[in-house]
């Protein structure tokens, strides 16, 4: 599979069966079968990467790279704070990235780190 290519069909495989009278989700194990062995956690948090490039190279006034940057005010919600960008920055140090910033601009050394995060067994 192609590093472009992605997960083809993706949603189809990710949507609930239908099995035995009733709606079921597929777990991650049944996803993994379906795209021939290829880890679908690593390849998401391998897409998360080159987002965050992405946002690195978008022009300071878009709206998505407002909401990457910006550090929001108000009141947090209770219970369990939500996965975000910096569970991404956490996935780069443990793939040993320095000075992750100046690397993702640059799409050949990001498909690297991409790589890398797809064969790493730590992420």
């Amino acid at each position: 599979m192609g590093f472009n290519s992605g997960f083809k069909g993706l949603i189809p495989f990710c949507s609930p069966k239908y099995e035995d009278g009733e709606w079921k989700s597929r777990t991650n194990r049944e996803l993994e079968e379906l795209n021939k062995g290829e880890n679908i956690v690593k390849w998401i948090k391998g897409q998360r990467i080159i987002w965050l490039g992405h946002l690195e190279r978008m022009e300071e006034d878009r709206m998505p790279r407002n909401i990457f940057t910006q550090e929001l005010e108000g009141t947090k919600r209770r219970g369990r704070s939500r996965k975000g960008w910096r569970e991404v920055e956490r996935d780069l140090q443990v793939l040993g990235v320095i000075r992750w910033r100046e690397l993702v601009i640059d799409r050949d050394k990001r498909r690297d780190i991409f790589r890398q995060a797809k064969a790493h067994s730590g992420l």
